[in-house]
């Protein structure tokens, strides 16, 4: 997107830090209470392809309390269970004016970024276990990419995770770009690194990682669950596309070298119910770049999450056979 709306975007949402909580499986509920109606059928529902969230085990208890056969929407808002996971969410930008496929974004312009952060506790345990001088950072305070690195600021948390975001108010459209999460990938390279050698110093490290791994289980769903409740509650979009692994490569000129797990871009989305779909994001469609690339790849894919899809289609008697 061009960078004055990114300004004015920024400008208007909220300051300050943002708590988020997030416990195993809470995308599927919060995921359908965003897209039912104030109650819904559940034989309607179990014909669509959201019956796969309807099955969920953390759905799966308020289903059976249907004795109705009727789902409530607040029945789903209200769901919550324990362990949940603390964290914090803030915004940055990224892009520019340089080349395009080194910033990996599908446009021209810049992306807003959601930035999934640690509480701090985190650093409490790095400083514990891995960095007494508290000079250091998991992620590094010289990182390229869009995670917080001024540790000097009493506001600074620590990246689990990011999100990059393309939008477009006038189609009403977004496009998650990358769901990415260096922190991850360090601490795994890590614990290999400890477990392997073995001695005093990285057995007493081991800590830090023993303490990080709820957060290695939940960062990828615990991120697009917040970025699906971001694009829709705070931007008021309604249209969510996202990358499969193939439109990804391929859009953003992606070397191999700098590719992401394929199972971010297949796996996570179908999680979440998005569908398959050749249908591109119509602000992408009007780019000159999109446009040159198609003609040699007409085949190029992304994942869809309309959330007024469901609403639509139960109003008017229709059923989602959507894959």
């Amino acid at each position: 997107m061009k960078s004055q709306l990114l300004d004015e975007v920024i400008a208007c949402l909220p300051t300050g830090k943002t708590h988020y909580r997030y416990f195993s499986g809470a995308y599927a509920s919060r995921i359908l209470s965003m897209m039912i109606p104030e109650q819904v059928e559940l034989h309607t529902l179990k014909q669509t392809r959201f019956k796969r969230l309807l099955e969920h085990k953390t759905v799966k208890p308020i289903v059976a309390q249907c004795g109705n056969g009727v789902l409530e929407r607040h029945a789903l808002e209200a769901s919550w269970l324990e362990p949940s996971q603390p964290f914090l969410l803030s915004v940055n930008r990224w892009g520019g004016r340089g080349e395009r496929d080194w910033y990996q974004t599908s446009r021209g312009g810049e992306n807003l970024v959601l930035q999934l952060n640690l509480p701090a506790q985190h650093q409490r345990q790095f400083n514990r276990w891995m960095d007494p001088s508290g000079d250091s950072t998991l992620n590094g305070v010289w990182s390229n990419h869009p995670v917080q690195t001024d540790i000097e600021q009493s506001s600074f948390r620590e990246t689990l995770a990011w999100s990059r975001i393309d939008l477009d108010f006038k189609t009403n459209e977004a496009l998650i770009e990358e769901v990415q999460s260096d922190a991850t990938r360090k601490v795994i390279r890590l614990a290999k690194h400890y477990q392997q050698c073995g001695c005093s110093r990285c057995i007493e490290r081991l800590n830090y990682v023993k303490w990080f791994e709820p957060y290695l289980k939940l960062w990828s769903e615990a991120l697009l669950c917040a970025t699906i409740e971001f694009i829709v509650n705070e931007l008021g979009i309604e249209r969510i596309f996202m990358h499969t692994a193939q439109s990804g490569w391929k859009v953003k000129k992606m070397g191999e070298t700098w590719r992401a797990p394929r199972s971010l871009y297949s796996d996570l989305p179908k999680k979440f119910a998005f569908k398959h779909t050749y249908a591109a994001p119509e602000f992408l469609l009007q780019t000159r770049c999109y446009q040159k690339l198609i003609r040699k790849q007409p085949d190029i894919d992304f994942y869809q999450l309309s959330m007024n899809e469901l609403k639509l289609r139960l109003a008017g008697g229709e059923l989602c056979h959507a894959a």
